[in-house]
């Protein structure tokens, strides 16, 4: 009867600490469950542990005996406690807090085609590689005296700066709908990273502050004529990204397997991971999506009836407003790989920050989102798809 006992306790700790599987990767359970799974885990799994550790040095010291066979649900246990200190997502993905900025940038291990996020924020400017980014999923820095979460979700490679200043850093909470769920140190808010709101906790409701963003490459964060601060890298930071069990990263993301979002529920347009440009902006309503390769391909893009103009380079695509200085704008990429109003003749760089001609003032920089066709479909039901 008492192995029988260890034994079923042994499997509880084991369900309950492997049961977040099953919670995040079946659409229909709500994230709800996930957050309640996510407060009861470890007091429960430690509180079985702890009970029959101490029942086990009882039994020992009343008939100074061990039994060989109470091993096996004992190392079951253990293996409970094991899992829920390194297979959740918080674990396995730690944030990065106010990462060491480089004092030399230009001799950094960075590639001229990585991908960089650039963000300014309160006249302070800073680069992130993606590749160094995706391993934490979240990094939390300064900018003067707000507090900026950049993240980054692997799976649909959605990359979304917020202004957290007033709840504190993020961290990555779990993964619902085949996206990231943020969450706040400070209270275990979740909220899902597509769409900026809030599921559940003690701030909900409340939704994200967006920050204005832009992805360049290296080769062209290098070129501009003001560096942005650029994190402290190193070799070890650009090693290929993998789950912490082997093989499954890729299992995951091979075809149009979406973990965590049913087949019934994608939208089936377009192959899932069909790299897509959405506009996110506020002021482009009803929003926009176009096809990544396409905008590539073009260069160029204009959209006349939404006043905006799309410029792809080294594979990066970022967005302007079709007008400056109150006056329309014809852009086009001149050879030193800076912008030029053909009408005016006036200079920017890539960033859209003005170097010379008589429009003296800055392009206004568009939020975009670049990310996975399946997740841009969920989260945005209602954009308008427009073909080049």
């Amino acid at each position: 009867m008492t192995i029988f006992i260890l034994y079923l306790l042994a499997l509880t700790a084991l369900i309950v600490s492997l049961a977040f599987i099953p919670l995040i990767l079946i659409t229909a359970i709500p994230l709800q469950a996930v957050y309640y799974h996510s407060l009861i885990r470890k007091p429960v799994v430690w509180g079985i542990a702890l009970c029959t550790v101490a029942w086990q040095i009882w039994t020992f010291v009343q008939n100074d005996a061990f039994p060989l066979g109470h091993v096996v649900p004992l190392v079951l246990m253990g293996s409970a406690v094991f899992i829920i200190y390194n297979l959740y997502p918080s674990i396995a993905f730690p944030a990065v807090d106010q990462p060491k900025m480089s004092y030399d940038p230009l001799n950094l291990p960075i590639k001229d085609d990585a991908q960089m996020a650039v963000i300014e924020h309160k006249g302070v400017t800073k680069a992130y590689p993606l590749d160094y980014l995706i391993h934490g999923h979240i990094i939390n820095d300064w900018f003067a005296d707000r507090l900026v979460s950049l993240t980054y979700c692997a799976l649909c490679r959605s990359v979304i700066p917020f202004d957290v200043t007033d709840i504190g850093p993020l961290y990555v909470g779990a993964m619902k709908n085949g996206n990231m769920v943020l969450a706040d140190r400070k209270t275990g808010t979740y909220f899902q990273q597509g769409t900026f709101e809030s599921v559940i906790g003690p701030l909900h409701p409340r939704t994200l502050e967006m920050v204005m963003f832009q992805f360049l490459t290296w080769k062209q964060v290098k070129e501009l004529d003001e560096l942005p601060q650029v994190p402290h890298v190193t070799e070890h930071d650009f090693r290929a990204f993998a789950l912490p069990i082997p093989g499954a990263w890729e299992k995951l993301t091979k075809g149009d397997l979406t973990p965590g979002l049913s087949a019934a529920k994608r939208d089936k347009s377009f192959p899932a991971r069909t790299s897509v440009i959405g506009i996110t902006d506020p002021s482009v309503s009803p929003q926009i999506v176009y096809i990544k390769d396409e905008i590539i391909k073009q260069g160029i893009v204009k959209n006349t009836d939404r006043e905006v103009i799309l410029v792809a380079q080294d594979g990066a695509v970022n967005a302007f407003r079709a007008s400056a200085g109150g006056k329309p704008v014809d852009l086009a990429i001149t050879k030193g790989n800076a912008l030029k109003d053909q009408a005016s003749g006036t200079i920017w760089d890539i960033r859209g920050k003005y170097k010379k001609g008589p429009i003296n003032t800055n392009l206004h920089m568009i939020m975009t989102s670049d990310e996975y066709w399946y997740s841009w479909k969920l989260f945005h039901p209602k954009s308008e798809l427009v073909r080049i």
